[in-house]
């Protein structure tokens, strides 16, 4: 039995993973326990809708709202929607300019790609549980981090702007303004990163690439992804193996079995929002 999960798993970690996902196939994998896990009642609200005073129901939890994706190989998704945008973002950096090769480094440096998507399931009607759910498009594209090649290679805009921010020592003190916890710094907000293990580096990788097209500052995004991921908000690998979601910077262990052989990993983004039907639409809520 042993020989036989080691020969499943390596299967899965040399299977192909380009176009081999898509939105749709992703949705009955989300970990809705986190909404269920983070779910609470913050109090009532009054407010008067169309003239009559309104009471409602004050709460907060969970909700998928972004794809967030880390890979080594250049111009490549696990997703089938994004072929299209990838092949037409590698022709125009040929037009402009080369990438250069996205492999990690020497030693303990980590380096990778990524790419920033919404993914906003819509909620059954009869669900019955008062939630704050974010609106918009189910699936959109905000940003590659190929053709943000500069900044996300350097870092230098961030250094800029975000000086104290970069400096940040989050294995002593981790604040959850710039730090992932332990797991890392937010800033600079860069592809690279000295650290030992790969995936807790791609966990990195996908909240700095998901706050830099929430913030971009100079970068270039596309389109701006509007849920910030926070300190304290949820993030679950879907692949290269399916986990539960986690708190962002938790101390959960992330590493056992969850290796990628081709360095790519696909990642659910579930933000923390507040709401109450009628009198506040969902808003995020900000780090812990």
């Amino acid at each position: 039995m042993k020989d036989f999960r080691a020969a499943a798993l390596g299967i899965l970690l040399f299977a192909p993973y380009e176009g081999t996902e898509s939105a749709a196939t992703l949705l009955p994998r989300v970990d809705v326990t986190a909404i269920l896990r983070s779910w609470r009642i913050k109090g009532a609200l009054s407010c008067f809708h169309r003239g009559s005073p309104r009471v409602c129901l004050w709460v907060e939890n969970a909700f998928p709202c972004g794809l967030l994706e880390v890979v080594r190989r250049p111009f490549t998704s696990h997703l089938a929607e994004a072929n299209a945008v990838t092949r037409a973002a590698s022709g125009l950096d040929q037009m402009l300019t080369s990438t250069g090769g996205s492999d990690a480094g020497a030693g303990n440096l980590q380096f990778a790609d990524t790419r920033v998507f919404s993914f906003i399931p819509t909620l059954p009607e009869d669900l019955g549980l008062p939630l704050a759910a974010p609106r918009g498009s189910r699936f959109r594209f905000h940003y590659i981090s190929e053709l943000d090649a500069w900044g996300w290679r350097t870092g230098l805009m961030d250094r800029v702007r975000f000086p104290v921010q970069s400096l940040a020592r989050c294995d002593l003190s981790p604040s959850p303004r710039t730090c992932a916890g332990r797991w890392g710094a937010y800033f600079p907000r860069e592809g690279f990163l000295v650290h030992p293990s790969e995936v807790v580096s791609s966990f990195l990788f996908a909240l700095r690439a998901g706050r830099v097209a929430s913030d971009p500052g100079g970068r270039f995004v596309p389109s701006r992804y509007p849920f910030e991921p926070r300190t304290g908000h949820y993030i679950q690998m879907v692949r290269p193996v399916l986990r539960p979601a986690v708190r962002i910077g938790s101390s959960a262990p992330l590493e056992w079995g969850a290796g990628s052989l081709s360095g790519a990993y696909l990642f659910v983004h579930l933000a923390i929002f507040e709401g109450c039907s009628g009198c506040l639409p969902a808003r995020l809520v900000g780090e812990r």
